[in-house]
């Protein structure tokens, strides 16, 4: 067998709360970026030679800046929520091993398998 495998979900349940508040503070930043991007849509200008040349490059690196932003949110929203399931499902798996031993330590008992007088738990 040689290495032991050991988890502690409640570590890994408030790790993953900090995820959380990291995953709302990166959607209330992208949010308030977005607002503040929204005014400067002009700042090229609207007309003339420079607002022609200039306009679909600050419109490509605009949606460019939109899509990180949005990514890095959504990743770590993704992050957070694989997280948050593997700790459930950690936990149920814990859950249902401790109850089956359990349910097992009680038939060993119930049956006359435990340890008694002669036989080492053998009939």
């Amino acid at each position: 067998m040689g290495q032991r495998y050991y988890v502690d979900p409640h570590r890994i349940e408030a790790l993953a709360r900090q995820l959380e508040e990291i995953g709302t503070l990166t959607r209330s930043m992208t949010e308030e970026f977005l607002d503040e991007l929204a005014p400067t849509v002009t700042w090229p200008g609207t007309e003339g030679e420079f607002a022609e040349k200039a306009k679909p490059q600050e419109q490509k690196e605009r949606q460019t800046t939109k899509d990180t932003m949005m990514s890095i949110r959504d990743a770590l929203v993704g992050i957070t929520d694989a997280t948050v399931s593997q700790v459930r499902m950690m936990k149920d798996t814990r859950d249902r091993n401790i109850e089956d031993v359990e349910q097992g330590t009680s038939r060993i008992d119930t049956d006359g398998f435990g340890a008694g007088p002669g036989g080492h738990g053998r009939r």
